[in-house]
C-alpha cells in the first residue's frame, strides 16, 4: 500500500478545481466597478456615507439596496456592504484569490490530510498554529480561550479565501475525524481543550494546507499561511454562509 503524500512531495499534479480570475477579467471588472457616475448623472448613492455606488452590483449588493429602500436594514449596515463590495472584493480579484471554489470536493480533500494532521496532534510534525497557541496560553492562561482572547487572534484563525463557508466544512469534517472518534483528548491537546485545539490549531492548519495545494505546492507552507491571512477578508465576504 503506497504511503500517503507528505508536504515535502510535489503537488503540481493535484487538480483542486479552483477558479482564479485572469488579469483581463480584472481590468474589465475594475472598469465597470469604479465608474463614478452614470452618463446621465443618476448614479445611486449610499444613504450613510453618500459615496457613489458601483454600476455593476453583485446580487448581494442589489439585495441590500432593495432592503435599505424598504427600511429593513440600517443605513450603516448597507454602507458596510457596499464598502466591502468595492474594497474587499476588488482587492481580492487584484490578488488573484479564487472567486469560485468547488466546496463539494472539500471533505475528500480534508480526509486526505488526515495523516499530516495526526502528525501535528502527535507532536511529530512542526505546527505554526500549535506553537502560537501554546505560546499564547503560556502567557495568558485560561483567558486565552475567552471571546476576547480569541478576538486578539482573529486574523490568524480564519480560513483564508475559503471563508466562513469553507471554515464550517473544515470544522464539520475535523469534528468527525478527531473529536467524535476521541483522537483528540485532554492529554494530547493540553493546555488547550480538545475543541479549542481543533479550532485554534487544526482548522487553520487545514486551511493553510488546502491553499498550499491550490498554489501547486509552490513556495512553502509559510507562503500559504501568508495568503491565508491576507485573503481572509475576501473569503469571509465572497465565500460566506449568510444571505446578505
Amino acid at each position: 500500500m503506497p504511503s500517503p503524500k507528505r508536504f515535502t512531495d510535489d503537488f503540481n499534479e493535484l487538480d483542486t478545481d479552483v477558479d482564479f480570475l485572469r488579469l483581463d477579467e480584472l481590468e474589465l471588472y475594475e472598469l465597470e466597478l469604479f465608474k463614478d457616475e452614470n452618463v446621465d448623472g443618476t448614479s445611486e448613492r449610499c444613504p450613510f456615507c453618500n459615496a457613489t455606488l458601483p454600476i455593476l452590483m453583485s446580487d448581494r449588493l442589489k439585495s441590500a439596496s432593495e432592503l435599505i429602500k424598504q427600511g429593513k436594514i440600517p443605513a450603516s449596515e448597507f454602507c458596510f456592504i457596499h464598502f466591502a463590495e468595492i474594497s474587499v472584493t476588488s482587492d481580492g480579484v487584484a490578488n488573484n484569490y479564487p472567486s469560485v471554489i468547488n466546496f463539494e470536493e472539500l471533505p475528500d480533500r480534508i480526509h486526505k490530510l488526515k495523516n499530516n494532521l495526526l502528525e501535528i496532534i502527535d507532536g511529530t510534525a512542526d505546527s505554526y498554529y500549535r506553537n502560537c497557541a501554546l505560546k499564547y496560553y503560556k502567557k495568558n492562561g485560561r483567558k486565552s480561550a475567552s471571546p476576547l482572547g480569541l478576538l486578539n487572534r482573529f486574523e490568524e484563525l480564519r480560513a483564508g479565501y475559503y471563508g466562513t463557508k469553507g471554515a464550517l466544512i473544515i470544522s464539520d469534517v475535523l469534528m468527525k475525524l478527531f473529536l467524535n472518534t476521541h483522537i483528540l483528548t485532554s492529554e494530547n491537546t493540553a493546555p488547550l481543550k480538545p475543541a479549542d485545539y481543533m479550532m485554534e490549531v487544526l482548522i487553520p492548519e487545514t486551511a493553510m494546507r488546502l491553499i498550499y495545494e491550490d498554489i501547486g505546492g509552490d513556495g512553502s507552507l509559510e507562503t500559504a499561511r501568508k495568503i491565508l491571512v491576507s485573503s481572509s477578508n475576501f473569503g469571509d465576504w465572497v465565500h460566506n454562509d449568510g444571505d446578505v
